[in-house]
């Protein structure tokens, strides 16, 4: 049931006639301020509309009811803006929204019309209340006839969690920029002590020598050690090679650096998977002596292993390694969701369609969670993001 303006005067009157009765001359508890205020917002089971398809191909709806009370609304009492950070999901019903609204000293509270900003309707919790646009709310003080207005708005994802989304760049970002000069500084500080740059972690830089030994370097390729490794140095990758470091678990101050690449063709014909190491290096301060480890490729695993690949990229993303390269000459994008131990082709990352899939690209990662290709046969940048990797990190 609605009720409009003149119930709120009533209501209103009523309040004022019982504080009066109530209030003393040694009543020290007046109200000096606009205790006009809402104090909670909390949206209650709201239809949500799924698209299905058929086996037969025929597109249909379906309604579920999902409980949105543990989605957290914002209040701005300078802004008097009331508002959710983290989206509904894509296809909530917000025309038919059941919400509590709780109120300063249980002041009055109504709504305006959504077409109609002088038709005022009397709040009842019962009622359900279009929020398909951004809502006017008026609230009564419980001492005053004065009232301060809101703007609750109610926002629902428009894309799926799980598309990813590409677009078009003219150039590179500045931090994108600074990090491609490191890399290359580090590789030509590792070439003019005869070695390959390899990768990083958070306190160490890799090389490999010509003599296939793996070295580490704690000085940005001042002085290099041999590092030392659990397996036969024969076992390390000589070309094709890619590095990742991500942090370790929920462990602090603990990298997992991962190390993916070939051995030469003609001597080791064998090899139709690559070769992938690992090293964890924990800079807490205990004194460790950690080993690069050999990731053999179980006897039984004949699907599930990441291929050779010619000039690869690896990066962390969505709590995953995602490898991209050419794979028989074709872009291939393979993900691990176990630190590299067993690998697929990726059903969560794709690259944009406009690339040429023949020719190899650069892929990298930012501190804003954006994934950047760069093509340079093609003279193409793109950049994108994975929708539910920035609703979970901008929440």
């Amino acid at each position: 049931m609605k009720r409009y303006f003149g119930l709120l005067t009533a209501a209103l009157a009523t309040l004022l006639l019982c504080a009066s009765c109530l209030g003393g001359d040694d009543d020290n508890s007046t109200v000096t301020y606009n205790d006009a205020a809402i104090t909670a917002f909390t949206l209650g089971t709201l239809d949500q509309f799924l698209h299905t398809t058929s086996s037969e191909g025929e597109d249909s709806v379906y309604t579920v009811q999902i409980n949105c009370s543990s989605y957290k609304f914002t209040i701005d009492p300078e802004e008097k803006r009331i508002f959710n950070p983290d989206s509904l999901p894509l296809g909530t019903d917000v025309e038919h929204v059941l919400c509590s609204v709780s109120t300063y000293n249980s002041g009055g509270i109504l709504y305006e019309g959504i077409n109609n900003p002088d038709s005022l309707i009397y709040y009842e919790s019962t009622d359900s209340i279009d929020f398909s646009q951004p809502r006017k709310v008026r609230v009564y003080g419980y001492h005053t006839t004065e009232y301060t207005t809101y703007t609750i708005q109610v926002n629902v994802h428009q894309q799926e969690g799980s598309d990813f989304v590409w677009c078009k760049m003219d150039a590179l970002s500045e931090s994108i920029e600074e990090y491609l000069a490191q890399q290359a500084a580090m590789k030509e500080q590792a070439l003019a002590k005869g070695l390959t740059f390899v990768g990083e972690s958070t306190t160490e830089q890799y090389a490999l020598s010509a003599d296939n030994q793996l070295k580490k370097s704690a000085d940005y390729g001042l002085t290099w050690s041999d590092e030392v490794l659990d397996e036969s140095p024969l076992l390390l990758p000589t070309e094709e090679m890619a590095s990742v470091c991500y942090g370790y678990s929920n462990l602090s101050k603990v990298d997992y650096v991962l190390l993916i690449g070939c051995r030469n063709a003609d001597t080791y014909p064998q090899d139709d998977g690559a070769q992938i190491w690992h090293k964890i290096v924990d800079y807490t301060g205990v004194p460790t002596a950690p080993k690069w480890s050999y990731m053999e490729r179980a006897e039984n695993n004949t699907t599930m292993f990441l291929p050779k690949m010619r000039e690869p990229s690896l990066i962390y993303y969505d709590s995953r390694v995602l490898a991209i390269g050419l794979v028989s000459g074709e872009l291939k994008c393979y993900e691990s969701e176990d630190n590299g131990i067993t690998w697929s082709v990726s059903t969560h990352f794709f690259l944009p369609v406009r690339l040429d899939s023949t020719q190899p690209v650069k892929v990298l990662t930012d501190d804003d969670h954006h994934v950047w290709v760069i093509q340079q046969s093609t003279d193409q940048i793109w950049r994108g993001h994975l929708n539910s990797v920035m609703w979970e990190n901008n929440a």
